[in-house]
């Protein structure tokens, strides 16, 4: 079984605009229906939880009437994205050990391929990520001073779907949760890699277009990719 958790209930701070990231319109339809639809689509998937915040679950629910048959729930998130990682875990009943997919809705070109990738990587890892090769160099700064310069064939820029077994990653929230340290994960494979270090997290190679929505310009972006795609 593949459940797929998608998380959609980020206040968007960065965004700036008034209407909520997940909601903005891109191609003629809310950003979030972008990601819903593929996992949908997709044969492997067996069910989708959406993780909202409180104000966006009249809405979303409305944009998932047309998945229904796979949306088994609209679950309200927390402050953090852990926190909706956490809840939406939460809400999963299952007596087995279901492979999960955690994906941000901010990144509307989820594939079918790399959906597959992912469902594929669980028979072997227990936890896996989204990355891509970073092409960049990466400074490490203190105090405004540069500390360290690592080599950048060792780094890559995570990005989702991340893959878990369900007991993997509740395991690794369970730790997270009590543990007293201000410890804040900006991914779930962070939670796996700081509580559960003995767990391998296998790498799945990304795509330069799966860009996440942060910024208003992004929309921009992510509509440049559609028409250049549509082109093709």
């Amino acid at each position: 079984m593949v459940i797929v958790l998608l998380l959609a209930a980020g206040t968007g701070n960065r965004f700036r605009n008034s209407t909520p990231k997940q909601l903005a319109e891109l191609d003629g339809k809310p950003l979030i229906e972008h990601s819903l639809e593929v996992f949908y689509q997709h044969n492997q998937i067996d069910q989708i939880n959406i993780v909202v915040s409180e104000d966006l679950i009249s809405r979303v629910s409305e944009i998932s009437q047309p998945y229904t048959t796979k949306v088994k729930q609209i679950t309200q998130g927390g402050k953090t994205r852990s926190e909706s990682s956490f809840a939406g875990l939460a809400s999963i009943e299952s007596n087995t050990n279901p492979k999960i997919l955690i994906h941000d809705a901010a990144r509307p070109f989820i594939s079918s391929e790399m959906i597959s990738e992912c469902i594929e990587a669980l028979d072997i890892f227990d936890a896996v990520s989204m990355a891509t090769p970073s092409n960049e160099t990466i400074l490490e700064v203190e105090e405004g001073i540069i500390s360290r310069i690592p080599n950048r064939e060792h780094l890559m820029r995570a990005q989702t779907p991340q893959g878990f077994r369900l007991e993997t990653i509740i395991a690794g929230y369970k730790k997270m949760k009590a543990d007293n340290t201000s410890f804040t994960p900006t991914d779930d494979c962070g939670v796996v890699e700081k509580y559960l270090p003995e767990i391998p997290i296998g790498i799945i190679r990304g795509s330069e277009e799966n860009i996440k929505i942060t910024f208003p310009k992004d929309l921009h972006l992510a509509q440049a990719i559609i028409k250049a795609e549509n082109k093709r």
